[in-house]
């Protein structure tokens, strides 16, 4: 694929740079957090400081104190942030300070926080602009919007502000890379999608089969191929299990935001120890100070391990060990000048790999702590238990075990959505009592977050009146068979099926990809994962599809190559998203909160 992740980010810093430029002089930045991380993948803090920036802050509820003459605001069109940053002026202005206040939203500002500033009586304080920043390149091959709340704001709220968002980066990703051919999706909110982007391409082409109107908006040719948009409320099931690749459980263990995760410096091993000071005086003044560190393909070590069970990583730590071992050791060997020096040259990357190294050993050695733990197994236990059919009274009662033990509300709320999912929801009993249990232990805020769970279809109680109607009523079993969600004969060094991931069951998400691009065998119809039909749909898959919600769809779009691109034996695919989700920020982001 000759998408340049790097072209990209320069768009991006170039913009992001127009914005700091607007405001001359010196100048104070105020960050919205979920803006932080995606903005540092752009920007480092010395381009900051070169056009003006002295400091950064977070948006948060709190009295903002600067020594700042101009403050640039940059946040997400909420109504809560313009409270806050309301609060902040009157501050000010209760100070007798005189600030010049700039506001740029991301992507684009709206009309209702624009009545809340103006409520507040800070409208006429506050220059307006807009920073349009879109699609982010995490890695080589997965760009987003890093919109953390697209999933609530969607399926919670009944608000496509995210969905119309997402579609005009793919339509830039389109005027910079060419037109896409196919699409074919499942789910109500990416036929939303879908619709969207061909109504884009109409409102910018008046002609659609005149080519020279066409060549002043799109390229001639076109690096994709085709495009497939999955729902993420299709496949609800897989965020509640518990991921088990390396890069998973450094997720699922301390949590990955915008390809950063924090670490103790003792994990990272990097502090240096000034004259006189005692290791564990040292140990014990780094390790309280958190550092960010990115966890994606520049690193060559995680890139090796990242994909891989955990169950072979430590192996694999051993063996590179060996490795960076034996480098060192060729310095012996180094007998001549032009040797000598060659080591030299060498010694550089050595030291920086074997740095890598200490990192992920530690690393890896906490997370060996955590699933060494029975609770985890346990858990893991009830979730493979789940996807396999075989949920049952213990499954409740383990959780019932949970609840009485006050473990954290999002393993509670993860595991008891799981099993309604599998069984099409929980018994009248059964739900009434779980949902007592978690208001009086959690709080009766509680019941709130139960009802956002209940209306995005993770929660659901049995209306059913006999067990025939509701074993009728349960599509997952029919799911799981058509679509091979369960692997017994899995391979965990050597995976030659998706299903490695969470060691025996296969993300649905993933198996309808490999169901559009003819991946999958279907044991019943015989047919070869090697066929010659190399055009992606969902053909043959009908009755599969249908047991799955929401609409399936396919949609063709004219190009100047009218769908004679050649079709390669091997594809390249490109991740675009909203953002990247686990089960535990999933709960958090759908439980009740004052802000939300």
């Amino acid at each position: 694929m000759s998408i340049s992740s790097f072209a990209l980010k320069e768009f991006a810093k170039k913009q992001f740079i127009q914005v700091l430029d607007s405001v001359r002089g010196r100048k104070g930045l105020v960050l919205d957090k979920q803006l932080s991380g995606p903005l540092s993948l752009i920007a480092e803090f010395s381009l900051l400081k070169e056009h003006g920036v002295e400091k950064i802050y977070h948006l948060q509820k709190s009295k903002l104190e600067t020594e700042c003459k101009s403050l640039i605001y940059i946040v997400r069109p909420k109504i809560q942030s313009m409270k806050w940053i309301s609060e902040q002026i009157k501050y000010f202005v209760s100070l007798g300070l005189k600030l010049d206040y700039h506001l740029f939203f991301v992507p684009r500002r709206t009309l209702v926080c624009e009545m809340v500033l103006e409520a507040a009586g800070v409208f006429g304080s506050i220059t307006f602009g807009e920073y349009h920043l879109d699609l982010i390149p995490l890695d080589e091959d997965v760009l987003s919007l890093e919109y953390d709340s697209a999933f609530k704001e969607i399926a919670l709220n009944g608000d496509t502000t995210a969905i119309y968002y997402l579609a005009k980066a793919i339509m830039n990703l389109q005027t910079i890379f060419g037109l896409i051919p196919k699409f074919c999706g499942k789910g109500n909110n990416a036929n939303i999608l879908s619709s969207t982007l061909l109504k884009m391409r109409e409102e910018l082409v008046s002609d659609l089969d005149d080519p020279a109107i066409q060549s002043k908006i799109f390229p001639p040719t076109s690096d994709f191929e085709s495009m497939i948009i999955i729902d993420r409320q299709v496949d609800l099931v897989t965020p509640m299990c518990t991921q088990l690749t390396y890069e998973g459980l450094i997720d699922e263990v301390f949590g990955i935001k915008s390809t950063f995760v924090e670490l103790d410096q003792s994990l990272i091993g990097t502090q240096q120890q000034p004259p006189g000071t005692s290791l564990a005086t040292s140990s014990t003044n780094v390790s309280n100070k958190p550092k960010k560190v990115p966890l994606n393909s520049t690193d060559k070590l995680h890139f090796q391990l990242r994909d891989k069970n955990f169950a072979v990583v430590s192996g694999l730590l051993n063996q590179i060990a060996k490795r960076i071992s034996d480098d060192y050791e060729g310095r012996h060997q180094a007998k001549t000048i032009g040797q000598i020096k060659d080591f030299i040259g060498r010694l550089g990357g050595l030291q920086a790999e074997h740095q890598s190294l200490r990192m992920h050993v530690n690393v890896c050695e906490q997370i060996s702590k955590y699933t060494s733990e029975q609770e985890f197994h346990k858990n893991l236990e009830m979730q493979q238990s789940a996807v396999s059919g075989l949920a049952n009274q213990n499954h409740l009662d383990y959780i019932e075990e949970m609840i009485g033990k006050q473990r954290p509300i999002q393993q509670i709320l993860r595991l008891l959505c799981l099993y309604s999912l599998v069984n099409d929801g929980l018994k009248v009993k059964h739900f009434d009592f779980m949902k007592k249990e978690i208001v009086q232990t959690y709080g009766y805020e509680q019941i709130l977050t139960l009802q956002n769970l209940q209306k995005v279809g993770l929660l659901k109680k049995q209306v059913a009146t006999s067990s025939l109607a509701l074993a009728k009523s349960n599509n997952f079993p029919s799911i799981r068979k058509s679509l091979r969600l369960i692997v017994d004969d899995v391979n965990e060094h050597t995976p030659n099926d998706i299903s490695y991931v969470y060691s025996g069951f296969a993300p649905i998400s993933i198996r309808l990809v490999q169901l559009a691009t003819h991946k999958l065998v279907d044991e019943t119809k015989k047919l070869d994962a090697n066929n010659n039909n190399n055009v992606i749909g969902w053909k043959n898959w009908e009755d599969a599809l249908k047991l799955l919600n929401g609409v399936t769809f396919e949609e063709t779009q004219k190009t100047f190559e009218d769908f004679l691109l050649p079709h390669k034996s091997r594809r390249e695919f490109v991740v675009v998203t909203t953002n990247i989700l686990n089960g535990t920020t999933l709960m958090t982001e759908l439980m009740h909160n004052e802000d939300s």
